[in-house]
Formats: structure tokens, sequence, C-alpha cells
């Protein structure tokens, strides 16, 4: 009776002896499974007059959407605001559209998906006191410039001018095969009441090749 009972107390403590070795070692795993990734970006750009704005981006693994932050150098007052929730950056061009000398800053944003629609992210330069934000307008239903619009836009600097081209799509036609041409949309710069806009100035459908 006494080594039957000496052997039921000696299994347990072999038990707890194997638990205790192995138990730093579940803390470790864990930690490398539940680890998340993120790709993080920025960038300093540069104007004619010599001052710095820089572009930031935070994008998790697993999500479409982005948190940009801008920031500058330089200027009487700086800026540094953050926009959560914003497609990716696509492109970022400086350009001075309205001429007065100094330069804008247009980063251009692109949703994730088959539409792959287009936004603008726009700064101007109030004399390089400050920097403010531009109303870039948005797709509106019923707007003849967006007739047939679906997405797939590009963006380019032209002159003293944003240019946006986009293919045109016909009632019925897929997504990867627009029938309709494409739309050139001419954007002048222009001050505001409130704050500087983005304003379409000549609207062109451009036929397929």
């Amino acid at each position: 009776m006494s080594s039957t009972v000496r052997k039921i107390r000696v299994l347990p403590l072999r038990l707890l002896l194997a638990l205790a070795m192995s138990g730093p070692i579940i803390p470790l795993t864990t930690g490398a499974v539940t680890k998340v990734a993120s790709s993080n970006t920025s960038k300093e750009y540069k104007t004619k007059t010599g001052k710095t704005i820089i572009v930031s981006e935070t994008h998790p693994v697993g999500r479409s959407l982005s948190t940009i932050e801008i920031s500058t150098k330089g200027f009487e007052h700086n800026y540094a605001e953050t926009y959560e929730d914003r497609a990716p950056i696509s492109e970022v061009f400086v350009a001075d559209l309205d001429g007065n000398g100094f330069d804008e800053i247009y980063i251009i944003t692109t949703s994730a998906g088959s539409g792959s629609y287009g936004s603008v992210l726009g700064f101007a330069s109030n004399k390089d006191k400050s920097l403010s934000m531009i109303h870039f307008p948005e797709t509106q239903e019923g707007n003849e410039n967006f007739e047939g619009y679906m997405g797939h836009d590009t963006f380019k600097v032209e002159g003293q001018n944003l240019v946006r081209v986009f293919p045109v799509y016909r009632e019925g036609d897929a997504n990867k095969n627009p029938t309709g041409g494409k739309r050139k949309l001419v954007y002048g710069l222009y001050p505001g009441e409130a704050m500087w806009q983005l304003k379409v100035e000549t609207s062109e459908t451009l036929n397929t090749p």
C-alpha cells in the first residue's frame, strides 16, 4: 500500500516539472504569431521657395485604408495634421497652379479594389506663412462631367492645371472593357471664401484610338 501511494505522488511532480520547463517557450511563440506588421513611408518635398512639406503614410497590413500625416518645416506657422481612413497614396505633385510664386502640394489617392477611384488631398501655401487645405470637389450623380464614370482615374500636372483622365462606361460595359472613350477634366486653382478651390475649367471627351 505505501509503495503505491508513493508512485501516485511522484507522477504529478513530474508533470509539474515538465510544465515549468516548457512555460517560458509559450509566450515567445505567441508573441511571434500575433505581431502585426505595417508599412510606413515618409518623404520630404521642397517648394521653389525652399520650404519643406513632409508627407507620411501608415498602411497596416490587411487594411485597405491609410493614415496620412502632413507636416511642414520653414513656414512661419508650421502645419501638422493627420488624416485617417484615406485611400492609399498613388502620386504626389508639387506645383504652382495659380501662379502666385508659392507651390502647392497635391497628394493623389487611389482606392483599393476594381474601381480604383481617385481623389486629391491638396494643400496651398499662404505666402509661406502657413499651409491651407484645398477643396477638391467629389464626383456627383447627375453631373455631366462624370456621366459614365466608374473610377480608374489618372492625374497629371500640365502647365498650370491639374488634369484628370478616366474611361467612360456605357450601360452594360464590363469593368475591364469601357466603350465610351475617355474624359479629360482640366482643373484650375482658385481662392474661395473658406479655402482654396480646385474647379473644373474644361471637360473634353476623347475617342479611343
